[in-house]
């Protein structure tokens, strides 16, 4: 029977295996090594991680000794295993990173970080797409070798710079169930609107919000309406939260775009919408929807514009100064920037191809 030793450290949880051995582990499977008891597959099994990092540790920190009779034998020792980690990791760099193309590398910074001037139109993966169709003789990295690349130190740009990166939160595995229910009935559930707009069948279906800035009296707001195939952004600034003003804007929005484009509004509860259902008056081929409460996911496509468009127009900041050709150059920015869900195609050139279709 294998003898086991004694744990004076709580373990790590088992759903979730690391690479690298923290030094505290490092001496429990000193122990382990010298006791001569426990197998490789045992050792990570306790260590809750995979063989060949166990495997890769023995080699890193195995240390020739003398014993009392003059003969050399080797031991691992939790000391010089972390003293040969950390210099490893002291000189771990993207060595070769030069053999790619120089001129990608000093291109990549100007197309992916925002100026006050001119928004990136690029994310990394759409920048490294566009450049390899227009060079394709040149030596390009992967988006997921620029990404290293950032995290290593190596190119100008840095994660800062990056600004879903630095904010982004885990992803659920599957949306919360809608909360309750509705006190309001401003119109028609989301439950009742067709399957197809679901699976984005077809263009013409849209949903709307608002982005707020400082949340004092007379404050501006931002009304986005996004369409769900296409993921065209319209954007509108107006200087009343009033379902009444809403109502009037977002219906001045859709007739300056044109109202053969509007199939379906899709919005939340809220009272600055509550007279939204107006409009079907004025279009009969216009249905409105209104969501669940507490259930923003299910006008995900919106939420996610609307982060996009934070990246120009922080929390908190007030709205009052915000031009109009300036937040139209926002607009413009997040239209024509590729997306890979859209085959590198921007919304913009996506929507007007669907049109013609028609």
């Amino acid at each position: 029977m294998i003898e086991r030793l004694p744990i004076f450290f709580p373990l790590i949880c088992p759903s979730s295996k690391i690479l690298h051995i923290p030094d505290i582990q490092r001496g429990r499977l000193e122990e382990m090594a010298k006791s001569g008891n426990f197998t490789q597959a045992e050792m990570a099994k306790e260590l809750n991680v995979s063989q060949s990092t166990i495997s890769r540790e023995l080699k890193r920190g195995r240390t020739r000794q003398m014993s009392t009779k003059r003969t050399y034998y080797d031991r691992y020792l939790a000391d010089a295993g972390a003293r040969v980690y950390r210099e490893n990791r002291q000189f771990s760099r993207a060595k070769d990173f030069h053999k790619y193309s120089e001129n990608f590398l000093e291109e990549l910074p100007k197309a992916i970080v925002s100026t006050k001037q001119k928004p990136r139109e690029h994310s990394v993966d759409t920048f490294v797409h566009m450049y390899r169709e227009k060079h394709p003789a040149e030596h390009v990295p992967c988006t997921k070798t620029v990404y290293t690349l950032i995290d290593q130190g190596v190119l100008s740009v840095r994660n800062i710079d990056l600004p879903m990166k630095t904010r982004m939160r885990p992803r659920k595995n599957k949306p919360s169930e809608p909360k309750g229910t509705n006190s309001k009935h401003l119109g028609r559930s989301i439950e009742d609107r067709d399957a197809s707009v679901l699976s984005r069948e077809e263009v013409g279906h849209w949903e709307v919000d608002l982005v707020l800035g400082k949340k004092t009296k007379g404050e501006p707001v931002i009304i986005t309406m996004v369409e769900r195939k296409s993921r065209v952004l319209l954007t509108k600034k107006v200087w009343s939260k009033r379902a009444e003003d809403i109502q009037k804007a977002t219906l001045q929005m859709m007739r300056k775009q044109g109202m053969e484009c509007f199939k379906s509004l899709t919005t939340d509860n809220g009272a600055e919408f509550s007279t939204l259902s107006l409009i079907e008056e004025n279009s009969s081929s216009v249905q409105v929807f209104f969501t669940h409460a507490f259930a923003s996911w299910e006008k995900g496509t919106n939420e996610r514009h609307n982060g996009l468009l934070r990246e120009y127009l922080p929390k908190g900041k007030s709205l009052r100064d915000l031009k109009y050709t300036e937040l139209q150059m926002y607009t413009d920015a997040i239209n024509n920037r590729p997306r890979r869900i859209l085959n590198y195609q921007t919304p913009i050139e996506f929507f007007n191809n669907e049109l013609k279709a028609i």
